[in-house]
């Protein structure tokens, strides 16, 4: 405890009014440091906290270490978004260093239930992760002076924990926010510092720091995977299986300072009782430190620990103990708050503080956490062993493309995956050899296994800070079972292919060429091909045509590509064509006619040409960032469209005859006056394509641009009986009167031009609100209708799941010249959502063909009008 105490006495500095610390300021005393190791501000040029690092500065400062200290290794884990490096330090001894791989493997027998390895001598592994919100700084900022700290520290004390310990320090886990917070709050700085939290300095625009390139919390994406500083982050953690992670954030100005155990009742049921036990025992270490310092702190009555795709959450399915630690943010240089003036300084002490106490925590447990490590994973087969069932079955033959990338999300976290080698049938479903796979419970990642394909629907507490389902396979849209079954399957696990292969049929003297959209990239291809200026029509109605191999039953919204009208020699588009598709990995098809065996011949006006689009999206105030994020990036990455990014305080001063599609996600949209409702309105008729997400579709609604009205909040008030509640009732009657992000079910109309490449009636979307539409009287433009029971997988209390089943959650209808397309729910929710992501692909590519309008009348009259033109 001495060097708690010496630490104390160097932090009454803290407690003054000075807002500027020094390194002797911050660091415990009871160490000696190596003066020949660079200080933060001799690289820097200033102290630590007296300006908010920059990620360069920070990865430099790691760079100079790593080149002066013989305790630190550095390497390049991968690139960012925005091509920013993600650093991973590893620091032990100088010994260590040189016997690193062997150490390693020693490590990693303790986590392998088929190896007998010694927790007696594997070295304790600790990864200490900072700042996965880039505005939540304190983080990494303490990441410099606990670098420092490694790197200079001397002493029994220090050289026991290194000669014992690897230890990975990532200093940012989210480069790209905290460079974006950097730059907003040092370019707001004074040199008088401004406390008031109605300061432009306090209140970022938007995108935030908190969030990476495109704007999505990387703090949710640690199980999906769907970002490169994830990846890079789990083939680390897999790579080590550390004993302990470490997740420093930041809350709210007038809190104080948080670490786990968080409620007891929120855990994930998959996280043995053990790990809490664990944590409460390091918690003691922080508890102590913080009492030295007078510090104020809680624990145990915030922030869950369910949702496994957190960091703190993550790690306790696989063996270790995350730790969330969440700091009253200064969110700047200083803040005025109900406890006084929060200094940058002092958020910066605590962080740094609970560094140490984690690591000598850690290590003076150390024997207790690799203990606990091996019987975790050993208990996990003998789990496994008495399981109900063996395992689960998936797989989709209508698309390979979304098959894979979920087995490739599986194969990251080290799911052995098996393709099936015979057939299989369960709950009347056939599950076949080329498109389907076994994830057997009897492995090493039972627990996170259980996580990941939980159905669970009842919980002992349903208060989610975060959501309560997430099951991947109804994400990806799969064919998905558990099964008790002895299944027949290979012997070697799935691995992912070098790349994308297409099953190209190119014959150079082919009269058109043709693919299905039912593959998740299709949409992708198309925009590839009207990119490169190739002539494309995309059917409206099925067909079947003669292939240079037979025929071949093309389905709604494929794709041709015919001979006519290309303004380019022919084998010119066969060359785009063939690269295009097998870059896309899609088969296409060498038709050799234009008169079709059954339906729709090449020349059908119902073979439709597809201009190509421009794309817009209202953002900023009124909208919603993480939709608008999850929007851009399925059309940037996943779909290759261009889309232009208007804030909504604009849109009266912008040319919207650009535009071909306006995106609208969900918001208020409140700063939308009559002067932007006529204008949309007006370009909607003149041709327009207005999509509208949740809260956007309501603005739609609101302002009667679209036809369909959403269940008013009192119809869900009206179930829910308070008049015999307590106020200890308070908290449990909230968590359920929302739907705290669930899967639930939607029954497609798949003759619906929305749904093309769809295979089946039946599609998982995500909730994460009580939106819902009363089906329109109208016929033809409901699109999908929630399932009688809608719940699939997460909570969603009895009394909403009457209210929401059998509304409509699509609606689709022409408006003059225009089309309006409405989602009650976020169709491409964190971007794991592929299985309903395409939708919005198909409101972009499948408008044209959407010929229903909300009156009866107006329908009567257009069909009337089309059918006249198709007689002539």
């Amino acid at each position: 405890m001495r060097y708690l105490k010496l630490l104390a006495i160097a932090l009454l500095v803290f407690s003054t009014s000075a807002i500027s610390a020094t390194l002797k300021d911050y660091l415990p005393q009871d160490v000696t440091y190596d003066p020949s190791i660079p200080t933060p501000e001799s690289v820097l040029g200033y102290e630590v906290g007296e300006w908010h690092v920059r990620h360069d500065q920070l990865v430099r400062y790691m760079e100079v270490l790593a080149e002066k200290s013989d305790r630190f290794q550095l390497e390049y884990a991968g690139r960012t978004h925005e091509d920013r490096p993600l650093v991973l330090v590893t620091v032990t001894t100088p010994e260590n260093h040189q016997n690193i791989d062997a150490l390693r493997d020693e490590h990693l027998a303790v986590a392998d239930p088929t190896r007998e390895g010694d927790p007696e001598t594997a070295p304790l592994v600790l990864y200490m992760g900072y700042s996965i919100h880039g505005d939540e700084s304190s983080g990494s900022n303490a990441a410099l002076l606990y670098a420092y700290y490694l790197a200079a520290a001397q002493g029994e004390k220090i050289e026991a924990v290194l000669r014992d310990s690897i230890i990975l320090l990532d200093p940012s886990l989210n480069p790209d926010g905290l460079a974006r917070f950097a730059q907003w709050a040092n370019q707001h700085r004074s040199q008088n510092l401004v406390a008031d939290p109605q300061h432009r300095e306090h209140v970022q625009g938007t995108p935030r720091g908190r969030v990476n390139h495109y704007w999505f919390d990387l703090n949710r994406d640690w199980l999906l995977l769907q970002h490169p500083e994830s990846r890079a982050r789990i083939a680390n953690f897999q790579k080590w299986k550390p004993n302990v992670l470490t997740d420093f954030h930041e809350m709210g100005t007038d809190s104080t300072f948080f670490f786990q155990p968080g409620i007891p009742t929120r855990r994930n049921p998959n996280t043995p009782e053990e790990n809490v036990t664990l944590t409460a025992k390091l918690a003691e270490g922080h508890a102590a430190a913080l009492d030295e310092q007078g510090r104020l702190y809680f624990t145990e009555e915030a922030f869950d620990d369910f949702y496994v795709g957190k960091g703190s959450t993550y790690p306790d399915v696989q063996g270790a103990i995350g730790i969330l630690f969440e700091q009253a943010s200064s969110r700047g240089h200083a803040q005025d708050s109900i406890n006084g003036v929060v200094k940058f300084p002092f958020t910066i002490q605590n962080q740094f503080t609970t560094s140490l106490t984690t690591m000598y925590g850690a290590h003076a447990n150390k024997a207790a956490l690799l203990d606990y490590q091996q019987r975790f994973f050993d208990s996990a087969l003998e789990e496994a062993d008495d399981a109900d069932f063996r395992g689960y079955l998936f797989g989709d033959e209508t698309d390979p493309a979304r098959l894979e990338g979920l087995l490739e999300l599986l194969a990251q976290h080290e799911v052995q995956v098996y393709p099936l080698t015979s057939e299989v049938k369960e709950n009347n479903v056939t599950f076949k050899p080329g498109s389907s796979y076994y994830v057997p419970l009897n492995q090493p990642q039972y627990r996170l296994i259980r996580a990941m394909f939980s159905t669970r629907q009842d919980f002992r507490d349903n208060t989610f800070y975060d959501v309560s389902g997430w099951t991947l396979p109804l994400a990806f849209n799969m064919n998905f079972t558990r099964t008790d079954s002895r299944v027949r399957h290979s012997d070697t696990a799935w691995q992912a292919p070098a790349a994308a292969q297409s099953e190209a049929a190119i014959t150079a003297n082919a009269y058109a060429y043709g693919f299905d959209w039912h593959n998740y990239f299709a949409p992708r291809a198309l925009q590839e091909l009207l990119e490169a200026d190739v002539y494309v029509r995309q059917a409206d109605l099925d067909f079947t045509a003669k292939v240079s191999d037979g025929t071949h039953a093309f389905d709604a919204g494929a794709v041709v590509i015919t001979r006519a009208y290309q303004d380019k020699p022919w084998a010119e588009v066969q060359q785009i064509v063939q690269e295009v598709t097998a870059r896309n990995g899609l088969k296409v098809h060498s038709i050799t006619t234009g008169l079709t065996p059954s339906g729709i011949d090449l020349g059908s006006r119902n073979l439709r040409p597809v201009k190509p689009v421009s794309v817009m999206m209202l953002v900023g105030d009124g909208a919603n960032m993480y939709e608008n994020g999850e929007a851009w990036y399925y059309l940037d990455r996943h779909v290759g469209i261009p889309l232009s990014m208007i804030d909504t305080d604009r849109v009266n001063r912008v040319d919207l005859s650009r535009y071909t599609h306006i995106i609208m996600v969900d918001g208020s949209y409140s700063n939308l006056n009559d002067t932007s409702v006529s204008r949309l309105k007006e370009w909607v008729r003149d041709g327009g394509v207005i999509i509208g997400q949740q809260g956007g579709a309501k603005w739609l609604s609101k302002n009667e641009i679209l036809a369909a009205k959403f269940v008013e909040d009192e119809t869900f008030d009206e179930k829910f009986d308070s008049s015999t509640l307590s106020y200890d009732d308070r908290d449990s009657y909230y968590g359920k009167r929302r739907v705290a992000g669930a899967i639930f079910g939607v029954d497609l109309d798949l003759s619906h031009p929305l749904t093309v490449g769809y295979p089946r009636e039946q599609l998982p979307v995500f909730k994460d609100s009580l939106n819902a539409m009363t089906v329109p009287e109208s016929p033809f433009i409901t699109v999908a209708r929630y399932l009688e029971e809608p719940l699939l997988s997460g909570y969603a209390a009895k009394e909403n799941r009457e209210v929401i089943a059998d509304k409509a959650a699509i609606v689709a209808h022409r408006l003059g010249d225009g089309r309006v397309v409405a989602f009650a729910d976020d169709v491409n929710f964190r971007a794991f959502f592929w299985g309903s992501a395409k939708l919005l692909s198909n409101a972009i590519f499948m408008a044209p063909a959407i010929d229903a309008f909300a009156s009866d009348d107006k329908d009567a009259a257009a069909a009337a009008e089309e059918a006249e033109e198709a007689a002539h």
